[in-house]
């Protein structure tokens, strides 16, 4: 069960400094957290302009600092100017960010992100250090999970994949997005665009394939061009890798529908079609 969402690195073509980039990758994390999202690719296009070559490297370093619970964040991120406006970031709320702070509160099964301060010190973001010898990162979070709270508390590390739950993404930067495409064949993988048939119109047959994959990538194109347009070089072998071409907002009354209003409204349609076949259980699941 797995969705994935791609968009190119031209997504904050659009903005115009650093604070619009900042709040438009927030609105873009929202929107996975909300539907899902177990993984967040950004793939290469070759559109970039020169002066904006650092923005593919900023969108997925905002969406990791995001990724990372608010306890943790200082100690995984140093001091930059691109964090300048992080303060305008909305929280996810997503399980793996708990509000629960004190190890008294702790119980057996509760996952928690932590990283090693020094040998033998685990910070999950509780009142105190928690002892472990098991050696881990002292930069990147380790997912642990609470196996004994008496006599002494104990820690496994577990992936992020044996969460029961829905416990965030992962942001990563991958080359163009034919390899892309090529790479996740036996995934269902879904071109998002105006120019597509309405998503209501292939509904029966993506349910029908999509509960033979379990899983799904849904591809965007930028804020100025659609995805043939991005990859026109590869525009012929692209549309024979995508299973489907949907537009979720037939008959747009706006000229333009924004990347970040095109992933909220086409997950959501996602969701409420395949969303069970495809995504971990959130909070009401």
């Amino acid at each position: 069960m797995t969705l994935k969402v791609a968009i190119p690195d031209t997504s904050l073509i659009d903005c115009t400094d650093l604070r619009q980039k900042t709040v438009k990758v927030g609105q873009i994390a929202r929107a996975a957290v909300i539907f899902r999202v177990e993984e967040v690719i950004v793939y290469s296009t070759g559109k970039l302009p020169a002066t904006q070559t650092k923005d593919a490297d900023l969108l997925v370093k905002l969406l990791r600092f995001l990724d990372t619970p608010q306890y943790l964040r200082r100690r995984v991120f140093s001091q930059s100017p691109s964090l300048q406006y992080a303060g305008l970031l909305p929280p996810l709320r997503t399980r793996s960010h708990p509000l629960l702070s004190t190890v008294r509160d702790l119980t057996v099964g509760t996952m928690r992100w932590g990283i090693q301060v020094r040998p033998g010190k685990i910070d999950l973001g509780l009142d105190e250090l928690i002892d472990s010898s098991t050696i881990v990162s002292e930069r990147d979070p380790t997912l642990f999970r609470v196996e004994a709270t008496t006599p002494v508390m104990s820690l496994a590390v577990i992936s992020r994949s044996d969460a029961p739950v829905y416990w965030g993404y992962i942001a990563s930067r991958t080359g163009s997005l034919l390899e892309l495409l090529k790479e996740s064949s036996d995934t269902t993988r879904i071109g998002f665009s105006r120019k597509a048939p309405p998503f209501q119109k292939l509904e029966k047959d993506l349910k029908s394939t999509v509960s033979n994959t379990g899983s799904v990538l849904a591809v965007f194109g930028s804020p100025d061009r659609g995805i043939l347009e991005l990859c026109d070089s590869q525009r012929e072998e692209v549309k024979r890798h995508i299973d489907f071409w949907a537009n979720t907002v037939d008959d747009q009354g706006s000229e333009t529908v924004r990347l970040e209003e095109a992933l909220t409204v086409s997950l959501g349609l996602l969701n409420s079609s395949v969303g069970k076949a495809i995504a971990r259980p959130g909070f009401y699941g």
